[in-house]
């Protein structure tokens, strides 16, 4: 997969802007606040349809426009292909794909598959257990349509059953209606969390052997947080949901399920979001990205884009130079503020104030 062209009109700081990539290494360089961040966060929302950075599309449309356009060529196996996006400040969106329009971004997702690094990925390991949980979602949504579909049917039967668990009707009534919603969500709930233990057990050696090539003498290990039992999954869950049917009745919400479970990463066998230095922790969630490339690749058959925000800046050479070797077999867009020492071919894009020199 490769990214051929994009086209700005008045995104972000961009006016009127046409970025030509190669394949390989693309290095984006230019000072700060220029637009080579923005330039990124343009291919993600081509990707996923939403912005990694706002929940507002009117906040990426240039300051004193209305309007907005991405217009993107790439390739893949299956041949070239045109994407384009248009926001307005009312918050309307529309996407064409080859000129048709998608009706849903349910539609979108996986036909432009990225891999995406910028510095706030540090909360895949430090912060709450919601963001592991959307990394989790966006990988797996990228190359399995079916797991996206059941987060979505997961997402309606659990806002229905929080809304039984929160009423004011008697205990009696809830807990028949319960009988109802239970069984649907314990269905759903297996399917998802049997995609995330596959996704998991299929990231974890890729990762340990590029993290050991990275740091040289560390072990990485990645463990989910439901563990499988010696029964089926389906009836675990239904004999924990009997257990505390009473508790959930007194809280007003759902206390079990994949929209509460959580990713661990483990250095030498201590947990990294207490024990590890933030350089560690960093690199942990590089290597988590570049393992994603992998299993994508594995699942799709080929590479998808890898973009990485202002990764240089926080490693030495030595990690610098083994994480651009990594790089060499896909496309790589790397923001920086100047050129890396490398001897690898490579292709450089100067930005300045939303232009290309």
């Amino acid at each position: 997969m490769q990214i051929n062209s994009v086209r700005l009109n008045n995104f972000r700081n961009y006016g009127q802007a046409k970025i030509d990539f190669a394949g390989g290494l693309n290095f984006i360089v230019g000072k700060n606040a220029q637009g080579k961040t923005n330039l990124l966060e343009s291919i993600y929302i081509s990707s996923i349809g939403k912005s990694p950075r706002t929940r507002k599309d009117k906040q990426i449309i240039k300051f004193g426009e209305s309007k907005a356009k991405i217009d993107l060529d790439f390739s893949t196996l299956a041949g070239k292909k045109n994407l384009q996006i248009y926001l307005d400040n009312l918050n309307k969106k529309s996407i064409k794909i080859n000129g048709l329009n998608v009706l849903k971004l349910t539609e979108l997702v996986g036909t432009l598959s990225v891999v995406y690094f910028s510095p706030d990925e540090l909360k895949l390991i430090k912060e709450v257990p919601e963001d592991r949980r959307t990394f989790l979602d966006i990988s797996i949504s990228q190359f399995d349509k079916n797991y996206l579909y059941n987060l979505l049917k997961y997402d309606k039967i659990l806002r229905q059953r929080n809304t039984i668990l929160k009423s004011a009707e008697s205990y009696a009534s809830k807990v028949e209606q319960l009988k109802l919603f239970t069984p649907q969500l314990i269905d759903t709930a297996e399917k998802i969390i049997l995609k995330r233990i596959e996704f998991v057990k299929n990231l974890n050696p890729i990762a340990k052997e590029i993290h050991k090539a990275i740091t040289l003498d560390e072990n990485l290990e990645i463990e989910y947080s439901y563990k499988p039992k010696d029964k089926p999954i389906k009836e675990d869950l239904t004999e924990q949901f009997e257990k505390i049917i009473n508790k959930e009745i007194e809280l007003g919400y759902t206390c079990l399920g994949p929209h509460r479970d959580d990713l661990e990463f483990k250095i030498n066998g201590l947990d990294c979001k207490n024990f590890a230095s933030q350089g560690q922790q960093r690199t942990v969630a590089l290597v988590i990205k570049l393992s994603l490339m992998e299993v994508v690749k594995n699942e799709i058959g080929e590479y998808p884009i890898l973009l990485l925000d202002d990764v240089l800046s926080e490693l030495d050479l030595p990690r610098q130079n083994r994480l651009l070797e990594f790089t060499t077999k896909y496309q790589t867009l790397i923001t920086c503020t100047n050129l890396p020492e490398t001897s690898l071919p490579y292709n450089e894009i100067k930005i300045e104030n939303g232009s290309v020199l």
